[in-house]
């Protein structure tokens, strides 16, 4: 007999392992939980988090390759998540209002972290630049590698040169690394 010791319903469990099949066509299990303010619950995975959507019955699955970062904000109680976005698009952020983040947190960062395959911030001009991040989702070595670039504050996509020395800078992260 298996006992399980966990902090969520297991409604949620279900609900994780049937959206997943749904997606992917694999299963998977909760690795941690926290329930929101509101009474719902976000969830994590060793692919994946599952964020409120829009609709009140739903949830959002996002690959950790997809989760730019994510911090707290102790005075609020509010866990915020950032989930990258097209080149030149503002980060899709998500508001978690919880008492504590807990295991939840730890989770969070340690998937987020775990994504992150390469990391270089290229000058553009003077000390400014951009930053090249290639992530690969975390729970499959043979996960293909996908692209980020985050310009500095003070840059803008839309000023003349910069988007072409940004997709310069990528080509030439990705050459060295052969990834």
């Amino acid at each position: 007999m298996r006992l399980l010791r966990t902090a969520w319903p297991r409604e949620l469990g279900a609900a994780v392992s049937a959206a997943a099949r749904d997606s992917t066509g694999r299963k998977e299990d909760v690795l941690a939980a926290v329930q929101l303010a509101n009474g719902r619950w976000v969830a994590g995975t060793r692919a994946a988090v599952y964020l409120p959507s829009d609709t009140a019955d739903a949830d959002r699955r996002v690959g950790w390759e997809r989760i730019e970062r994510a911090n707290w904000d102790a005075e609020a109680s509010v866990l915020h998540v950032y989930e990258t976005t097209d080149f030149g698009t503002p980060l899709r952020a998500t508001e978690l209002k919880v008492e504590d983040p807990g295991r939840f947190g730890q989770l969070l960062r340690e998937r987020v972290d775990a994504s992150i395959v390469v990391q270089r911030h290229v000058p553009l001009s003077g000390k400014r630049g951009v930053r090249i991040v290639g992530r690969r989702n975390p729970s499959g070595a043979d996960a293909d590698v996908t692209w980020n670039i985050v310009l500095d504050k003070g840059l803008e996509p839309t000023e003349p040169g910069v988007v072409e020395a940004a997709e310069a800078a990528l080509r030439e992260v990705r050459d060295e690394f052969g990834v």
